[in-house]
């Protein structure tokens, strides 16, 4: 029960996150399709362009999955 506090307390980052998820659904379906275990809130990162071309959703870095033009694919994040 110890990760239902963590969101509890964090409750703003979950808001975060919910909002993000609404703006791009497919990322909803990647978590549906993919077994895992009760993130921590500060594990889930998004990426978005600038333009808004492309979006990553990363649950478990350096793993990614990408969006652009409707199609989906898993990348693998790399640092610069």
């Amino acid at each position: 029960m110890e990760w239902v506090r963590k969101w509890a307390i964090l409750k703003d980052r979950l808001v975060e996150i919910a909002s993000v998820l609404r703006m791009f659904p497919w990322m909803v379906d990647m978590v549906k399709q993919r077994p895992m275990s009760i993130l921590h809130p500060y594990t889930v990162e998004v990426y978005v362009t600038k333009d808004g071309s492309e979006a990553c959703l990363s649950l478990n870095p350096p793993k990614a999955f990408c969006a652009q033009n409707g199609s989906v694919r898993e990348v693998r994040l790399t640092g610069i």
